[in-house]
């Protein structure tokens, strides 16, 4: 997977910053891996340095020369550790969610409607379409941001819409298991996204040609195996606020 750092610009110092942060997004976007990046920004910032060119006089179009640099690359194999842990911290977060609320603001049983069904089945189409086409989806977010801001809160409305458009209660389920069940759902994604951390495969800087990543866990890769559990955590208190303040 890709890393936040934009360490990347010290490799090419003597390029137009503007230049590089064309040319490493649209690698990015390719699935080039990070050290392949390092080694192309390299040779840019040798040109560039030597000869005293641009390197848009130089290469051209960074997007353009991106595309050629990534020819014949091989994208990392698609990481399903990361992918599982993802759906299953969603759901933990959801069923945590639910349970509570029913647990403490209800009868202590939660009831479970269609709409809420299909609210959890367009959530996880929405994760599904996000890993399996990140790429694309990346590269319309960046160069249609609007848009994608739009569809974002046309779906997400569309979501709350499902559950009260369709309130038929199909099951009632004790808080406690709904609870017990989010948790666990919650502490497995955790424990599946630390594996893909651990295996190297959820962060992919950008190094120079003979650097070595820096060993450890970063801050980036810690909120990502702890963000369905920080995000459930934040949504239960605002939720007991709001009943509280009611």
């Amino acid at each position: 997977m890709n890393s936040t750092s934009n360490d990347y610009l010290r490799l090419a110092p003597s390029v137009d910053p503007a230049w590089v942060e064309d040319f490493v997004l649209e690698l990015r976007l390719l699935d080039v891996p990070g050290t392949h990046i390092g080694d192309a920004l390299a040779l840019v910032e040798s040109h560039v340095a030597e000869s005293g060119e641009s390197a848009q006089d130089a290469f051209g179009d960074a997007r353009e020369y991106a595309k050629e640099s990534a020819r014949g690359q091989v994208p990392d194999a698609l990481d399903f550790s990361w992918i599982l842990g993802s759906v299953f911290g969603l759901i933990g977060m959801l069923l945590t969610i639910f349970g509570v609320q029913a647990w403490f603001f209800d009868s202590g049983v939660f009831e479970l409607s269609v709409g809420t069904l299909v609210l959890i089945a367009m959530v996880l189409v929405a994760v599904a379409f996000l890993h399996f086409r990140s790429t694309q989806v990346i590269r319309f977010v960046v160069r249609r941001t609007w848009v994608a801001i739009a569809i974002f809160t046309m779906w997400s409305v569309a979501m709350l819409g499902a559950l009260l458009l369709f309130p038929a209660i199909v099951a009632q389920i004790p808080a406690a298991i709904v609870t017990v069940l989010g948790v666990a759902s919650l502490a497995l994604g955790s424990v599946l996204e630390w594996r893909s951390n651990s295996a190297g495969q959820l962060e992919d800087p950008i190094v120079g040609p003979g650097e070595k990543p820096q060993a450890g866990m970063t801050w980036f890769s810690r909120v990502t195996i702890l963000l369905f559990p920080i995000l459930t955590v934040v949504m239960l208190g605002f939720g007991m606020l709001l009943n509280a303040i009611a």
